[in-house]
């Protein structure tokens, strides 16, 4: 909920409130497992990224760096398309222009 809207924010715990109403308590302490099991994963993770050597530590940052770029690269081409309709020469987000 990482929003600045507290109508929507109430909306959202009232819709949690009533899914978490109608489960058995089975149901719930499954659901807890799966957050606790999440956390656990990404401790792990955050952990591991950081016991590594500066090296690793740089070249990881750079592919993770050039990853992103190119996500956000083929989102803005692909919400240009949609926009303007068609994969047309005039979109500035491709490169094979």
């Amino acid at each position: 909920m990482g929003h600045n809207n507290p109508g929507r924010a109430r909306r959202e715990i009232a819709r949690d409130n009533e899914r978490l109403s109608k489960m058995t308590p089975e149901e719930r302490q499954k659901e807890r497992d799966a957050e606790e099991l999440y956390y656990a994963k990404s401790t792990a993770r955050n952990e591991a990224y950081r016991s590594l050597p500066a090296e690793e530590r740089a070249i990881y940052e750079k592919v993770k760096d050039a990853l992103n770029a190119a996500e956000d690269r083929a989102s803005n081409a692909w919400n240009w398309d949609k926009q303007f309709g068609g994969t047309g020469k005039q979109n500035p987000w491709r490169k094979d222009q």
